[in-house]
């Protein structure tokens, strides 16, 4: 059809570039390079056309939009475009009393800071100059929603997490949160994303400037529909319903999937940088060398920056991409977090040196590909090689348990549904059950050695889930021999309670499932989690 010649032609033109970062303006390592070596581009406010305003400048921000609109700018100077028509940049919005330290780091910099990206090839720095400003909003937050209002102003972009949005469980707007709450009652001062995005939007339909574009770059599914489920609900608690149909009319909301590991900046990173590359940054961005953007084609009055020219894929539709990205890299994370930790690895890199782990890891890549549709201008085997490539990653070291943190909400969302299709299609469930069984071994809260794990899930904590997993391994029962004071489970029953609790009740009431998760849970409570990879890798062999 139409949309599939689009998305091969898409395909063709853009698909290397999205697979890997440019190096147009990159520093080699051995080269010393001076913070007063800035991008040689126009940087004040009033030489761009147009300004991307975002909303929770972090390292992600910082490391991957911030990048893409930074490789528009340098091409368009090395073109010798300096006209401010067509040109892009950001304006930083710092929301929370926290951005305030982001505020003091960016602006003793005129704005810029250091991206340095880490892979086996090597190390590279470069400059980031596309954010030429920051706005904080707890000083002024009238002059924070004028900077929104501004026709200047034609994208509100976003990384503001999960709880940024302000949706309960059902993603119904929560009218009870605080900021939410302050912002319904005192609207022309918002404390919340939704409540500035709306007060910018009410002065922009009153002086007849046209409604901005909102593009969510949260690593969530649906950003685009939740960033308009929560303006729409926040809209109608507001009661003001012309505004919500002008809105409806006029506003777009844009879906996005959003690819890059950046770790948190540690201080050994801050060192790095002034030792490698002569630079004194007080907040620089470490990332992985590979980058992803998908771009769902919707945009006011079709005003958007050339992202195609930065390695962007710009599609009809970003679902399948969302979808290979969900059950792939995000699943892949949570399923070899558990089974890590529980074989002794703190980090990703390590872990991915256990044939163990890796030929379990490949297995849940197997059991979740045949839930997959074709992904245009994708191999997914290509992409699963490119996964464990960056898995694999040494110069990252992102840890094990920042990848368990939240269970309770990420296998859900990565590994539920592919279970539930693969149950309705007869197909095998293994892998998810053994990813199951791990994660509750995990929740119990001590490692094989008996030592204390810092279980990081706050709400399995408040639904009982920590309690349920003590339960169901008796850890610290008398007579808990196994590894860490556990042994075999007993009470399948109660075990199939936790299932539906967490997963619901196709998969609660499945004996495929639940007697996949028992059979694997009565091993590791018995001989260990690395003795039960191994008796798996032996019956793949």
């Amino acid at each position: 059809g139409a949309d599939e010649a689009k998305y091969a032609e898409i395909a063709r033109s853009a698909r290397v570039r999205s697979m890997s970062v440019s190096e147009d303006g990159l520093y080699a390592q051995d080269k010393v390079m001076e913070l007063s070596q800035v991008p040689a581009y126009p940087r004040s406010v009033d030489s761009f056309e147009n300004i991307i305003c975002h909303i929770g400048v972090g390292g992600f921000h910082r490391s991957h939009e911030a990048m893409y609109i930074n490789q528009l700018l340098l091409q368009a100077d090395a073109n010798g475009n300096t006209d401010p028509t067509g040109r892009w940049a950001i304006v930083g919005i710092g929301l929370m009393p926290w951005d305030n330290r982001m505020r003091e780091a960016l602006e003793a910099q005129d704005c810029c800071y250091t991206l340095v990206t880490r892979s086996p090839a090597g190390s590279k720095a470069q400059v980031i100059g596309s954010i030429v400003d920051f706005v904080y909003a707890p000083e002024d937050r009238k002059a924070c929603v004028e900077r929104l209002a501004s026709p200047q102003c034609k994208i509100v972009s976003l990384t503001v997490t999960e709880k940024g949005y302000c949706l309960n469980v059902d993603n119904e707007l929560d009218v009870n949160n605080a900021l939410v709450a302050h912002d319904l009652a005192t609207p022309d001062e918002p404390q919340s994303a939704v409540g500035l995005i709306v007060a910018a939007l009410k002065l922009r339909r009153e002086r007849g400037v046209p409604a901005f574009t909102v593009l969510s770059c949260d690593n969530l599914p649906g950003n685009g529909h939740l960033s308009q489920l929560m303006t729409m609900a926040y809209l109608k608690a507001l009661g003001d319903a012309d505004l919500q149909a002008w809105v409806e009319a006029n506003g777009k909301f844009v879906n996005t999937m959003v690819d890059r590991i950046t770790p948190i900046t540690k201080p050994e990173h801050i060192d790095l940088v002034k030792v490698d590359y002569g630079v004194d940054d007080k907040w620089p961005v470490i990332a992985e060398d590979y980058a992803q953007w998908v771009v769902e084609d919707q945009f006011v009055n079709g005003i958007r920056p050339d992202l195609e020219s930065a390695g962007v894929l710009v599609v009809p539709d970003v679902h399948p991409y969302e979808l290979m990205k969900l059950r792939l890299l995000n699943a892949g994370h949570s399923a070899l977090s558990y089974v890590s930790y529980l074989c002794g690895h703190r980090f990703v890199d390590a872990a991915m040196k256990d044939p163990k782990v890796t030929s379990y890891l490949m297995g849940v890549f197997a059991e979740h590909t045949s839930t997959l549709s074709p992904v245009p201008g994708v191999d997914i085997p290509d992409y699963i090689a490119t996964l464990i490539a960056r898995f694999s990653n040494p110069y990252i070291k992102d840890t094990v348990q920042r990848l368990a943190e939240d269970g309770s909400m990420k296998l859900v969302t990565t590994m539920r549904d592919p279970a539930v299709e693969n149950l309705k299609a007869g197909n095998s469930t293994d892998m998810f059950s053994f990813t199951v069984a791990t994660w509750i071994r995990y929740l119990v809260g001590t490692d094989e050695n008996g030592d204390v794990i810092e279980i990081k899930d706050p709400a399995g904590a408040d639904a009982g889930l920590l309690t349920m997993a003590k339960e169901i391994c008796h850890a610290g029962e008398p007579g808990s021999t196994g590894p860490g004071n556990v042994s075999a489970p007993t009470d399948k029953a109660l075990l199939a309670q936790f299932v539906t609790k967490v997963f619901g009740t196709e998969a609660g009431s499945s004996d495929q499932i639940v007697d996949g998760i028992f059979a694997v849970l009565v091993d590791i409570c018995t001989m260990g989690t690395a003795a039960r990879l191994q008796s798996y890798m032996d019956s793949k062999a």
